[in-house]
């Protein structure tokens, strides 16, 4: 049996924090890539495709999602600040053409 990477337990938490903070809204997909700001700093982008009413997320919920992000990530000794973007199935499926 192999252990489980770092990179698995940050997209486990990654998908859990995102689908907690922004139910209603069906997630899809989301994939974490490591990267750098303009700064150089080190970063993760997070990608997530979503289905949701209208095609739009909660504003509100979408607010605190970073928070609640780097709360996760810190309890499993992430500290890389998470940046996201969001894609709808539609726009997620013309981005893959």
């Amino acid at each position: 049996m192999r252990g489980v990477t770092m990179e698995e337990v940050v997209q486990t938490v990654a998908m859990d924090v995102v689908r907690k903070q922004l139910a209603p809204a069906k997630i899809i997909k989301v994939t974490v890539e490591e990267g750098h700001d303009f700064d150089g700093d080190p970063i993760l982008q997070i990608n997530v495709v979503f289905e949701a009413e209208g095609d739009r997320l909660d504003p509100i919920k979408g607010v605190g999602l970073i928070r609640h992000m780097r709360e996760g990530l810190g309890e499993v000794n992430e500290h890389r600040f998470p940046t996201f973007s969001f894609w709808t199935t539609e726009e997620a499926a013309l981005e893959a053409e």
